[in-house]
């Protein structure tokens, strides 16, 4: 039962392969060490029948020198399987924690290494991210799994040898078990398909038990007294998911018993064999015990392989959304042509020639056909309503997304042309919403800006242009409190406060070319607001000596943008108006309208 969430985009064999490459990186000489371990085990293992009836014959024929010799070979032989299975298992466990790190490194370094957010933001691509982080569990045990599949073909080959060197009939009992091999995952994915039927109840399990345990429903679940709905609540999901479950775990339960009573029928058939071969003198007595060992055997190599089976496909199904990744952040990096340099300084601006971007699955482009130039070393303002594509346009001009049509071109290069980690360098930006990093109050700002992360001296003016000496006031050890209620000692800040730390990180920068501030100041008084403004506007003076930078403001606050070189509207997706505010005002269109209301609402 598969959707395009279950699915493997991948196929099984290409992640398995994969993966045990990445098993072999990890550590050669461990991988080996494995192997072997388990290909010993598994063969001793498999020969333990043999020897079973070996001591049979031995003591039948009163030979108790041959009898003592194979009991302490038996001993000897269970002993060191138990040793080579323990010390397999245990470096299995340590091979694959190494190959899970190398792995998740992998996937940190392909994810945050694509130069723009097109696996973020593309819901295919998300998709497949989100059920790997999902199945973060299972992913960690594919290497595990693996070997598992070897070790079982191994002892099954084994033993289906010495059933033959029995009576060559005794080699078709595997084919009894064929039920088991067909309807056993069956059996499984009834249990899958309990869950999908539990998934409601349990989900508001899940609800309810944060409603009772989290910080943030703490308080009104005291003020309006519903502890006791909460539970009750809780409780009713809770049984209704229990019976669900209980009753096709039922059902799963009459598929296993039913596939494991053909085997039986089986079974007793290769013991009516040898126990008949056994009577007319044909076969020592050894060979029944033997074959009955042998079969045991196999049922358990059976049953074990198809449940094991079932669960290769679930980790290779998460492993095949790795190698899904990696292979889309490959082919992303392996388009990008970087052929120019990122100039020193502006001079002319930056040219949004034609633009137009449309997100994947939406009928309609978020920008279309946009054509302005942000001259060097002004500050331009965007107006316009939510969803006009504000934020998308800052997210175009910082690199993150590649236009669908058009260009920006940087002093009359094309930004697709440059490397966007060196252009991103001399980018800095605020956004709405910021990362809230939960770090040293000084490395919070000083990340801002690496090279210049432990100096004291940066990240004080940093915070002084960002007009955020207050919230340093209000911190109980300054830039050295440690942010964020989680910690020891941690200090939590309101939303305002956080957002100043953002606008500080931003400033960190001292020559960027291109300043994006998109909605800095929302969870700030436009009071605050207006002087981190008339701040800003004094940096951004600096910055239009030293490198012809364009200061990007987005807001929605009028007192603010009237202040800006430049205002541009956005509407729909399109630039409907381009001008000063008093160029715009005169021309009583869309801008003079909004300024109005907005200024309406502060009148008395």
């Amino acid at each position: 039962m598969t959707d395009d969430t279950t699915r493997p985009p991948i196929s099984l064999s290409t992640a398995a392969r994969v993966m045990m490459g990445f098993t072999w990186r990890a550590d050669r000489r461990l991988s080996t060490t494995i192997l072997v371990l388990k290909l010993v085990g598994a063969s001793i293992g498999a020969l333990f029948a043999l020897w079973i009836g070996l001591l049979t014959e031995a003591i039948v024929h009163r030979r108790p020198t041959e009898a003592a010799v194979l009991v302490a070979g038996v001993v000897i032989s269970v002993v060191v399987n138990s040793m080579l299975t323990f010390g397999a298992d245990r470096l299995t466990q340590t091979l694959s924690e190494r190959a899970h790190h190398l792995v998740e490194r992998r996937l940190l370094e392909l994810v945050g290494g694509t130069p723009t957010l097109e696996i973020q933001e593309t819901p295919e691509h998300l998709t497949q991210l989100e059920r790997l982080q999902d199945a973060s569990w299972e992913f960690g045990e594919v290497v595990p799994t693996l070997i598992n599949i070897a070790q079982t073909g191994i002892q099954l080959v084994v033993t289906l040898v010495l059933l033959a060197t029995l009576d060559p009939w005794l080699v078709l009992l595997p084919l009894f078990g064929i039920p088991i091999i067909v309807f056993g995952p069956k059996a499984s994915q009834v249990w899958y398909t309990a869950q999908q039927f539990a998934a409601e109840p349990m989900r508001r399990m899940g609800v309810f038990l944060d409603l009772s345990t989290l910080v943030g429903p703490a308080k009104e679940i005291r003020l309006f007294r519903l502890r006791d709905v909460v539970r009750r609540r809780f409780a009713e999901a809770a049984e209704e998911s229990r019976s669900i479950q209980t009753r096709f775990a039922r059902k799963g339960e009459m598929i296993r018993v039913s596939t494991r009573i053909f085997f039986v029928l089986g079974y007793l058939g290769a013991i009516v064999i040898v126990t008949r071969q056994v009577v007319d003198g044909q076969a020592p007595l050894g060979h029944l015990l033997t074959a009955a060992v042998l079969g045991g055997q196999v049922l358990n190599l059976i049953a074990g392989s198809s449940m094991l089976a079932v669960w290769a496909t679930e980790v290779l199904i998460a492993a095949s959304r790795f190698v899904y990744l990696d292979q889309l952040g490959r082919r992303i990096r392996a388009a990008a042509a970087y052929s120019a340099d990122v100039p020193a300084r502006l001079a002319t601006g930056i040219r949004i020639d034609n633009l137009t971007f449309g997100y994947f699955g939406r009928d309609r482009p978020t920008l279309l056909g946009l054509d302005v130039l942000l001259p060097a070393g002004k500050t331009v303002a965007i107006v316009g309503d939510n969803g006009a594509g504000k934020s998308t346009l800052i997210k175009l001009l910082s690199g993150m997304y590649v236009p669908t049509e058009g260009h920006i071109l940087i002093d009359g290069t094309d930004l697709a042309r440059l490397d966007p980690d060196v252009w991103r360098a001399r980018v800095s930006a605020g956004f709405q919403d910021h990362a809230r990093f939960e770090f040293i109050a000084a490395e919070t700002v000083g990340i801002g800006d690496l090279a210049r992360l432990d100096e004291p001296e940066a990240v004080a003016d940093a915070v002084h242009r960002a007009a955020a000496n207050d919230v340093l006031d209000a911190l109980p050890a300054g830039l050295q409190t440690q942010l964020g209620p989680t910690w020891d000692h941690g200090v939590d800040l309101s939303g305002g406060q956080w957002q100043k730390l953002a606008i500080a990180r931003a400033m960190m920068r001292r020559t960027p070319l291109l300043l994006l501030l998109d909605e800095p100041t929302a969870a700030i008084d436009a009071e605050s607001e207006h002087r981190l403004f008339e701040s800003w506007t004094e940096a951004a003076r600096d910055l239009r000596e030293q490198s012809g930078a364009i200061t990007l403001l987005v807001s929605h606050r009028f007192s603010t943008v009237r202040m800006a070189d430049l205002i541009m509207v956005l509407d729909g997706g399109r630039i409907t108006e381009v001008g000063s505010h008093d160029e715009l005002m005169r021309a009583g269109g869309q801008y003079a309208e909004m300024f109005a209301i907005q200024a309406r609402a502060y009148q008395p």
